[in-house]
C-alpha cells in the first residue's frame, strides 16, 4: 500500500543545534530512519527561495524567486503539492507565514490552515495539533505543516543562542504531538515522516552562502526506509519533492532539477 507522507519543515534550524538541544521526538526519526546532517540548501538563502526550491524542485536561478517575496514566473515549475493534487490525491497544509501559501495554485489544497505566529502563544503547537487533528480524521495523502518559530528566535537572540536551542526543543515537542496523535489512533505505520529545515543561520541572520546558512538537517522515517542510516549520497534541498513524488508513486517532472534520495531507502 501506498505511503501517505507528513512534510515537517522545521525553519532555521541548524543540525548543529538539533545535536546540543534535548529533542526525544525528532531523536526517535532519525535514529529509526535514514538521515544526514549535511544536506545543502540553496542561495539565496531566504525562508521563500528555499521553499520555492524545495517544493518546485528547482534553484532559485531558475524559478526567480530571490527574496521572500513570490515570483509568478515559479508557477511555470510544478509544486509537488500540485502534483499530488492533479493526480487526485488528498493534500493539506498547515503554516504560520502567509508567503508560502504560494507553494500550491489555488485549488490545489484539500485543506489550507494558517494560523500568524504570534509571540504570545505557542503557536508552532497550535498549528501543529491542527495539523495532527485533520490528520487522525482524514488521513490526507500529502501534509505540509510548517514550524516557524525557531527562525524567528535566532533573528531574536541568536543561531545556537541559549533561546534559540530551547525554541528547537519546544519545537520537538510540537512533532511528538503530531507522533502521539498518530500512534494513538493506530496509524502511525501508514505515515512516512520527511523533516528538513529550509536553511540555517549565523549571528542574527541569514540569506549567505556560508555553510552555517546553506548546511540543513534531512530526515526520512517511514515504510520501506532504512533504520539508523546515514545517508552516504550527497542530498540537496531540491531532492524533496523528488523524494516525494517517488514515495506517492508520482512521475517526476522533467523539469525538475531534484532526484529521489534512492539512497535512504530499502531496495
Amino acid at each position: 500500500m501506498r505511503t501517505k507522507i507528513i512534510l515537517v519543515v522545521l525553519d532555521g534550524c541548524r543540525p548543529d543545534a538539533l545535536a546540543q538541544a534535548h529533542t526525544p521526538h525528532l531523536d526517535r526519526l532519525w535514529q529509526t530512519g535514514a538521515y544526514t546532517w549535511h544536506a545543502q540548501s540553496v542561495a539565496p538563502s531566504l525562508s521563500l527561495p528555499t521553499h520555492t526550491s524545495m517544493f518546485r524542485g528547482v534553484s532559485p536561478q531558475r524559478h526567480g524567486v530571490a527574496d521572500n517575496t513570490f515570483n509568478p514566473a515559479a508557477a511555470r515549475f510544478p509544486s509537488v503539492l500540485e502534483l499530488a493534487g492533479r493526480a487526485g490525491l488528498r493534500t493539506a497544509m498547515f503554516y504560520s507565514w502567509e508567503e508560502l501559501r504560494d507553494l500550491a495554485a489555488p485549488g490545489s489544497l484539500a485543506l489550507s490552515y494558517c494560523r500568524a505566529l504570534n509571540s504570545h502563544e505557542d503557536t508552532d503547537r497550535i498549528v501543529a495539533r491542527a495539523a495532527a487533528e485533520h490528520i487522525v480524521a482524514a488521513q490526507p495523502d500529502l501534509t505540509f505543516l510548517y514550524q516557524g518559530s525557531v527562525d524567528l528566535i535566532g533573528h531574536a537572540d541568536g543561531w545556537m543562542s541559549a533561546p534559540y536551542v530551547r525554541g528547537i526543543e519546544n519545537l520537538d515537542g510540537a512533532v511528538g504531538d503530531v507522533v502521539a496523535a498518530l500512534e494513538s489512533a493506530g496509524l502511525r505505520d501508514a505515515f512516512t515522516f520527511l523533516a528538513l529545515a529550509d536553511h540555517g543561520g549565523h549571528d542574527h541572520e541569514h540569506g549567505s552562502e556560508l555553510p552555517d546558512d546553506l548546511t540543513i538537517p534531512w530526515v526520512l522515517n517511514g515504510p520501506g526506509v532504512r533504520q539508523g542510516y546515514a545517508i552516504q549520497t550527497p542530498v540537496i534541498i531540491m531532492d524533496t519533492a523528488a523524494t516525494i513524488a517517488h514515495l506517492l508513486e508520482l512521475p517526476r517532472p522533467d523539469v525538475w532539477e531534484g532526484r529521489p534520495v534512492l539512497d535512504a531507502l530499502h531496495g
